[in-house]
């Protein structure tokens, strides 16, 4: 899926990925980066809470409420719904104390 790209900067927050590029006067002529936004669109819904997004209020999984948490199947139900619901199949998904692996595409 190609849409427009965010900063990776955790820790700066998520921002427009821009390259400006200008023409002989100056004017700018480009600026927004177009890229693949399917491993951006999985993380911001692993990280939002449901209402986080307002045309899709029931969508998000939340991750960060997996602290001191065992039940890794309720989890992996979660994301697995969610991902459905934003039109991604998941081929492979895993969470152990150790983290989280997660493979999907969009359909």
């Amino acid at each position: 899926m190609t849409g427009i790209a965010l900063t990776s900067d955790e820790n700066k927050g998520y921002d427009l990925d821009l390259e400006i590029k200008r023409d002989a006067n100056g004017k700018i002529i480009q600026g927004i980066k177009l890229a693949e936004t399917t491993h951006q669109n999985q993380a911001f819904i692993l990280m939002a809470h449901k209402g986080d997004f307002k045309e899709h209020p029931l969508l998000g999984v939340g991750i960060q409420d997996i602290i001191n948490d065992n039940d890794f199947p309720s989890w992996e139900r979660l994301i697995t719904e969610q991902f459905e619901a934003d039109g991604q199949q998941i081929d492979k998904l895993e969470i152990t104390s150790k983290g989280l692996t997660l493979e999907a595409h969009y359909k």
